[in-house]
């Protein structure tokens, strides 16, 4: 991967979660020209990213940032901090059946009641939500649930920013993490089943 390369990735992934750009719908592609490129004040960074990452990683690193909300700039997303971020990322990922089953424990041992994990009461965002936000539940598990349930579909009828900006980032990551690792969603539901029997 070259630097350019590195670079029209990084506004590939970048748009995808920032406008109406579909990542997949495009393979990834992008119109930049290299002179726009050549001028740039952070190409070091790129440059960098090339050195460092096979395209196929680079795109996965991209991810993990952006779909935390994270840094949106190339030399804040090439930090050090940044890159422990993905290697905790890239774990879980890896593991996804295993840490979305042992979340699940965790979700039940805290609420027994598998659907009050979904519901708005009192004015309070769902205690599902609550928990991701104490980062007790990962992003990935959000997915997850998601899939099998389609709680977003009713959480975003809710007038609430912080709940509709966390119900775009979903709908943004999705795709990804499907491409990275594909969870068999029947796998999934018997694990919720034998939880909350």
């Amino acid at each position: 991967m070259s630097g350019y390369e590195a670079y029209t990735t990084y506004l590939a992934v970048s748009r995808h979660f920032t406008s109406n750009y579909d990542f997949f719908k495009y393979n990834g592609k992008i119109k930049a020209k290299q002179s726009s490129y050549e001028s740039r004040k952070d190409k070091y960074f790129f440059e960098k990213a090339a050195r460092k990452f096979k395209k196929d990683d680079f795109i996965k690193y991209l991810t993990a940032n952006f779909s935390t909300g994270g840094e949106t700039w190339i030399g804040n997303i090439m930090s050090p901090s940044n890159e422990i971020s993905y290697k905790k990322w890239k774990k879980n990922v890896e593991a996804l059946t295993y840490s979305f089953k042992q979340e699940i424990d965790m979700l039940e041992q805290t609420e027994e009641d598998f659907d009050r994990l979904f519901i708005f009461e009192g004015g309070k965002h769902p205690l599902l939500f609550r928990l991701h936000l104490r980062r007790k539940v990962s992003f990935e598990t959000m997915v997850l649930l998601d899939d099998l349930v389609n709680y977003t579909k009713v959480w975003a009828k809710h007038d609430d920013m912080m709940i509709k900006e966390f119900v775009n980032r979903l709908y943004n990551y999705r795709p990804f993490l499907h491409n990275f690792s594909n969870p068999s969603n029947k796998k999934l539901r018997s694990i919720v089943l034998e939880i909350y029997k």
